[in-house]
């Protein structure tokens, strides 16, 4: 019997719509929009009620010295940056600062960036002498099959490990470890091969200093470069948006760009 019910053609079930004169309020709202709005509502009433319960419950001696500024509690923890400096300023005024503000953070930006070029140069000249002095005559050698080839590697290196070998001999010789034969030299000769020796490693403990500050100081200045070219940045849009010829993204979320008009 329900089948030959489900067999007869019905009317087709229409919701109501928004009458005529209401259609300017927008689409006709439905018991799932009453749902959602209500469900909403209750949600920031259950919010409303802890803060109550919080500003209720709190300890009158809690103190500090944030709270003596009518400023912090109006205008966020810190305030409105120069609000009421602002406040008495033109528009044309308040661009003229900025250009001012552009022009400091362009001079100061280009007094790090020659720092930054003197201290790159010193660098690669120090990396230079110390290549120069370093450096070892080069030897280019040609294998005829890759069996050769494979055998002159392993006789480089080979060759490589034994002067690490003597560069670590050396170094503890030049440490104290291990004290050169001393049979045929006299008092004097010794003192002044050990006092040779300490200039030595406390030279050596100089330059390694000195290169290790140059690097630190380089990476400060590439830092403080980089950061006041994107204030400089920065303020040069915010003028540029103050004077209308570019565009940009409203406190909305809302982009928007100046449109030339067509001739």
């Amino acid at each position: 019997m329900s089948s030959m019910r489900n067999a007869v053609q019905r009317r087709p079930h229409r919701e109501r719509a928004q009458p005529s004169g209401r259609e300017k309020w927008g689409i006709l709202e439905k018991h799932k929009d009453y749902s959602l709005r209500a469900r909403d509502y209750n949600v920031k009433k259950a919010k409303l009620q802890r803060l109550r319960e919080k500003a209720r419950d709190r300890n009158p001696d809690e103190f500090a010295f944030g709270m003596m500024s009518d400023k912090s509690k109006r205008q966020g923890h810190h305030g409105a940056r120069g609000s009421e400096t602002a406040a008495g300023l033109s528009h044309e005024a308040i661009k003229l600062l900025k250009t001012q503000d552009a022009g400091y953070l362009r001079v100061v930006g280009e007094k790090v960036r020659r720092q930054l070029e003197g201290v790159e140069q010193e660098a690669r000249l120090q990396d230079g002498m110390s290549g120069a002095l370093e450096r070892k005559g080069r030897k280019i050698v040609f294998a005829d099959s890759l069996e050769e080839q494979r055998r002159l590697r392993a006789e480089k290196r080979e060759t490589e490990e034994e002067d690490d070998e003597e560069e670590m001999v050396e170094e503890r010789k030049l440490s104290g470890g291990e004290k050169p034969k001393q049979a045929h030299k006299s008092k004097k000769q010794i003192e002044a091969e050990e006092r040779a020796r300490k200039e030595m490693l406390a030279a050596r403990r100089l330059k390694k200093r000195a290169a290790e500050v140059r690097r630190n100081k380089l990476e400060a200045l590439r830092i403080q470069h980089k950061e006041l070219l994107a204030a400089e940045q920065e303020l040069d849009r915010q003028r540029a948006k103050m004077e209308n010829s570019v565009g940009g993204v409203n406190k909305y979320g809302i982009k928007w760009k100046i449109r030339e008009r067509k001739k």
